[in-house]
């Protein structure tokens, strides 16, 4: 009986071991939490993988053609360098290319005053040729910022015309094509050369007998004063030498206008003669900005400049007048057309059509003055804001003469001066640099 009892409870405990091995699989945790099955997470983790093995795939094709393209590199230099030392070529080998250790390219700046411009004229020291010149700069070129410059005939010097619009300096980033003569298959030299900002000033001969125009700009520099020798090598295109830095007087012309420009300096005092007074401001400027000065206060004598800023200044009293003319003469044209539309408005009223349609006449005559009345009042407008325009103008031009809190004062005082209506303050300003 006890063994029977026993029996019975291990067959109990089968069927509770049994019931609990057939119970549903463990859930998986998916990524955001959820539980997912196996087969689930299994297929969410094949589209990584494939992605992984697609990129690496890439990554290996793009290191294998490194590879071919850095083997080819080397064997051409192989093949190049047999042919420099051997005068030889195999069989197919075809056309190679091998400049000479000492290969250099040199560049300079030459004015042609007969054409009105700067060449850069480029040069190699040996054999190779020059087959064409590549230049990217800003604010150089109309319509873009590079020239391709082809070369004619195959020379060791190439001079490529440049004719800059403005007095701005530019870094040229240039990309030369040289090889053998005949050849075709070319080296690409990069380099890069400053133009000057006063490139288009040519200095004058030792023998000319021009004298310096009669308008200056004129300042104390101080210490700084001996530095102008350096500026002079720097912004414009000379190689000026003088034994004595204080004591400076060179001339230039402008492949422009032909108008003169001179440059002046005595002990620390420095003087710039030119007619073009936004011209002296650029000068003014750049030395400045080359001696690395904060303030400089000037003193400036423009006659001819003065003289046509005092008929500025005229025009912009005959456009106020006429401006306030014309509004009057609006504003009495206004108050006659409705006074006409009330006297319309009671005739209709009253059945007088005969005089209603006289005063409609009238209002129609009166409105065709008020059009042409207005149509004087928008020209003299456009009239006086282009001659405010080439107010403000001068006055910016007078204040490029100083540098810092002179030039700051100049502008603030002009203001001053013609809100006040004190005309002869915005001369004394423009000259002095102070009211």
């Amino acid at each position: 009986a006890a063994s029977g009892s026993a029996d019975a409870d291990g067959d109990e405990a089968a069927d509770e071991l049994g019931t609990l091995g057939a119970a549903a699989p463990v859930p998986v945790t998916g990524e955001f939490g959820v539980d997912e099955a196996p087969s689930a997470a299994a297929a969410r983790a094949a589209p990584a993988e494939a992605e992984a093995a697609a990129a690496e795939e890439e990554l290996l094709a793009q290191l294998t053609q490194a590879r071919q393209e850095l083997l080819y590199e080397i064997r051409s230099y192989e093949d190049n360098q047999r042919h420099m030392r051997t005068s030889q070529m195999k069989q197919g080998e075809g056309q190679l290319l091998m400049l000479p250790v000492d290969t250099r390219v040199t560049c300079q700046w030459r004015v042609d005053e007969q054409r009105r411009l700067v060449r850069l004229v480029i040069a190699t020291n040996n054999t190779m040729v020059i087959r064409g010149v590549v230049i990217f700069a800003d604010r150089l070129f109309d319509g873009g910022e590079s020239r391709l410059f082809v070369p004619k005939e195959q020379t060791t010097e190439a001079k490529v015309p440049i004719c800059p619009a403005k007095d701005v300096s530019s870094d040229l980033m240039l990309k030369v094509m040289i090889g053998p003569r005949n050849g075709e298959l070319f080296h690409v030299v990069e380099q890069s050369y400053a133009l000057p900002r006063f490139s288009m000033y040519a200095p004058l001969p030792a023998a000319s007998e021009a004298k310096p125009p009669g308008s200056r700009v004129s300042f104390t520099l101080g210490e700084r004063a001996g530095r102008v020798v350096e500026w002079l090598n720097s912004s414009f295109n000379i190689a000026f030498e003088h034994s004595d830095p204080r004591t400076v007087s060179i001339g230039f012309t402008s492949l422009r206008d032909d108008s003169l420009l001179w440059v002046m300096v005595d002990g620390d005092r420095v003087e710039f003669r030119t007619e073009n007074m936004e011209l002296a401001g650029d000068l003014v400027q750049d030395l400045a900005e080359f001696t690395r000065c904060d303030e400089l206060a000037s003193t400036a004598e423009f006659p001819a400049a003065m003289a046509k800023f005092k008929e500025v200044l005229a025009q912009v009293d005959e456009h106020n007048a006429s401006r306030l003319a014309l509004a009057a003469g609006s504003a009495e044209l206004c108050t006659a057309v409705k006074d006409l539309v009330v006297r319309a408005e009671d005739s209709r009223l009253l059945g007088d059509l005969t005089n209603m349609a006289r005063t409609y006449t009238q209002i129609m005559s009166r409105n065709r003055e008020l059009l042409a009345e207005h149509a004087k009042r928008a020209a003299n407008q456009q009239a006086l804001v282009d001659t405010l325009k080439s107010v403000n103008q001068m006055i910016q031009r007078a204040a490029r003469l100083r540098v810092g809190s002179e030039k700051a004062g100049v502008i603030a005082a002009c203001r001053e001066g013609l809100k006040n209506g004190r005309l002869q303050v915005l001369f004394d300003v423009i000259q002095t640099g102070k009211a």
